[in-house]
């Protein structure tokens, strides 16, 4: 009954936005979206019928103030029609507990001060579709890493400071006492984790006991995050630095009978520390390089929590030093068409432990993790019909063979209505990232109504 009376609400609102009372200085606009997928191999298992609804409205204050909120809304009837999803629908079936609340924030702007006061979500790096600085918020990975990041990052409650000590400059520090967790789909779900089914079923019919350890709610226990941002020249660079904890827990044993049956295990989150920077520049000059951008994003993650194990079972956890480092190329060929290739290296402090054969695992998959991950993408996108068609293509994939092309088009059916047609192949080995979900590639449509 709340879910109705709340999405009544939504829809009440949405009808005031034209409503002459408004004020000139308020305005609201949002959609509505249907999403659907259905699998490629067997193109009649359907996966999601999805339905949502977004508002966003501003208030200016003042010159100084302005207050912004946006709220959102989803409904995947694909959990009531399919019986093999049941046990995954009281978790991403439908909007959960406050998330229905993206943003809620307080602007204010004085001079070379900008400030930021509330719920919010922050975007660090260059990196495009890849997460090398992009590690203020967490993120909810229910659908993997497929929808936009702005629809992936879970905002947080902030303080988010600027300062522009002069021009093209900004220093910027965050204080984050807010925290929330990571998310993934539940071992039912279609983009389930390798990892977290294959747990799913181990426990099955054992005597399994869990517990999860959450930051307590101290100033203390807060996430901190500060980044310096400068041009020298035509290049413009960041540095950037967070601690705090990891959006991810990590899972401990604390009894292990296998005698008895009786297991115990504690999921802790852990502290770590990110060092990074980041670069971009355009080639505008006359030369074999003019209209090329080149971009780069570095990170040195310290403490990071890393599993260690054999294929398909966690044995322990290590806090090793790693290092995520991405090289990225834009340019425009023949007007529209823009060609992005990125390269990147997830680095392992090590990738044998030194526990007899345990090998670092992939989180995802709970399968080897090589010491050395290699990953390549390349997008292409360009526009027909006067920009009312646009189509893209992104090819993202290791040098294991394993990876997943996204081909998709976008049509603009009416000024405020556009049609989507996109295809997710994965393929590789079930042990790697995109490989886990070789047999879940699908065929999807998306229909946007915008206000």
């Amino acid at each position: 009954m709340r879910k109705l009376i709340l999405f009544l609400i939504l829809i009440f609102t949405a009808t005031l936005a034209k409503a002459e009372i408004l004020k000139e200085n308020f305005s609201l606009s949002g959609y509505l979206k249907q999403e659907t997928s259905l699998g490629l191999d067997t193109f009649n298992e359907l996966t999601k019928f999805k339905n949502i609804l977004s508002l966003s409205a501003e208030y200016r204050i003042s010159e100084e103030l302005t207050f912004f909120a946006s709220v959102k809304g989803f409904y995947d009837a694909v959990y009531d029609w399919r019986a093999k999803y049941d046990s995954a629908q009281d978790q991403i079936g439908h909007t959960q507990r406050t998330d229905w609340l993206r943003d809620c924030y307080l602007d204010y702007i004085s001079g070379p001060w900008f400030l930021r006061l509330g719920k919010q979500q922050v975007a660090w790096g260059q990196a495009d579709g890849i997460s090398v600085l992009d590690r203020v918020n967490p993120v909810d990975l229910t659908e993997y890493w497929l929808p936009d990041m702005v629809d992936i990052r879970i905002t947080l409650w902030m303080l988010n400071i600027n300062y522009s000590p002069k021009l093209n400059s900004n220093l910027q520090l965050l204080i984050i006492p807010d925290f929330e967790q990571s998310t993934s789909a539940p071992p039912d779900a279609p983009l389930a984790f390798r990892s977290y089914r294959l747990y799913s079923a181990w426990k099955k019919g054992k005597n399994v006991r869990e517990e999860i350890f959450y930051p307590g709610k101290k100033f203390k226990n807060s996430t901190f995050g500060l980044q310096w941002k400068d041009m020298i020249g035509d290049l413009t660079y960041t540095l950037n630095y967070l601690y705090g904890y990891y959006y991810s827990a990590r899972t401990y044993t604390e009894i292990y009978n296998p005698f008895l049956g009786n297991y115990y295990y504690s999921r802790r989150f852990k502290l770590w520390r990110m060092y990074g920077a980041s670069m971009n520049k355009t080639f505008t000059n006359p030369g074999p390089l003019q209209g090329i951008t080149l971009r780069g994003d570095f990170a040195y993650y310290n403490d990071e929590p890393t599993y260690y194990g054999v294929d398909g079972s966690s044995r322990g956890v290590n806090r090793w030093d790693n290092v995520f480092w991405l090289i990225g190329l834009d340019k425009y060929l023949f007007t529209n068409f823009l060609a992005s290739f990125q390269f990147a290296q997830y680095i392992m402090h090590d990738a044998k432990p030194g526990i007899g054969t345990f090998k670092t695992l992939n989180a995802y998959t709970y399968g080897p993790q090589d010491q050395v991950e290699n990953i390549f993408t390349l997008k292409l996108t360009t526009d027909f019909l006067h920009e009312r068609l646009k189509t893209e293509v992104l090819w993202s994939f290791t040098d294991d063979n394993q990876g997943r092309l996204s081909p998709k088009a976008t049509y603009e059916l009416k000024d405020n209505l556009y049609l989507t047609l996109g295809i997710h192949y994965f393929y590789g080995n079930e042990q790697d990232s995109n490989g886990q979900y070789r047999d879940a590639s699908q065929f999807y449509t998306q229909i946007k109504f915008t206000f």
